[in-house]
């Protein structure tokens, strides 16, 4: 049976986070034995607690006896001014390329957003730093920062974000790891209350219900809008 896994590594640096550009991203990650670290990139899933895609790259990590790594990225297309439109595609190569680009000064992440998800970071990194692991924080386009890793590194991210930006970045940085014989993993369910294995229902089948009402009572709440109660055959939360 295997052994529950602890992280262990060097203690944190002082708690404020720091820039980072994808040379010193690198810096602070090379240098380990094996084929290169196993990275957590962490994304809209800012916990430690019932984080799956936490324990997939820790455990793959300690599995393989490779370094594993927490790593943010404070992507400047989202928080400095950018064009309008899609920030993965200013010229609308990919969208509509009959457009012009056009630029408003606007910024993808207002200024409450941004302290929320600076306060977000700070609290992961304190969670880390209590388990021994130091969360990295890089400013930087993601595919620049994961790019500088060393060869054969694995970075694992969660898999839901649908936004077409996102799964453009995920793209460039699956593009950068290959050609460094890295790869990037994705893994399902760090942002659902539910296991879809655990539904009673196939999503593929396309026979979900259509409605929250129907989909609460589809799980076993009495009520979803305002009563706690959950009948005894309720579908579980995990």
């Amino acid at each position: 049976e295997r052994e529950r896994f602890s992280p262990r590594v060097p203690p944190p640096p002082p708690r404020e986070c720091f820039r980072a550009t994808g040379s010193m991203a690198a810096a602070v990650l090379a240098g380990r034995p094996l084929a290169g670290p196993v990275v957590w990139w962490v994304r809209n899933d800012l916990r430690v607690q019932d984080n799956p895609v936490l324990r997939l790259a820790a455990g793959e990590a300690h599995l393989d006896g490779r370094t594993f790594a927490a790593v943010y990225v404070l992507d400047p297309r989202f928080f400095d001014a950018s064009p309008y439109g899609r920030v993965t595609d200013p010229q609308f190569d990919k969208s509509v390329p009959a457009r012009k680009p056009v630029s408003f000064g606007n910024r993808k992440c207002s200024a409450q957003r941004a302290r929320f998800i600076l306060q977000s970071i700070r609290c992961l990194g304190d969670e880390l730093a209590g388990k021994g692991v130091q969360l990295q924080v890089c400013y930087g386009l993601p595919e620049t920062i994961f790019g500088a890793l060393p060869e054969g590194s694995t970075v694992v991210c969660l898999q839901e974000p649908v936004s077409v930006e996102c799964t453009d970045i995920e793209a460039n940085v699956q593009a950068v790891l290959a050609k460094r014989g890295g790869s990037l993993v994705r893994d399902w369910g760090a942002m659902s209350l539910y296991h879809r294995d655990d539904l009673p229902f196939r999503l593929q089948d396309g026979q979900y219900p259509n409605s929250f009402t129907e989909l609460g009572y589809t799980l076993g709440w009495d009520d979803i809008w305002s009563m706690p109660g959950r009948g005894d055959w309720a579908t579980p939360v995990r």
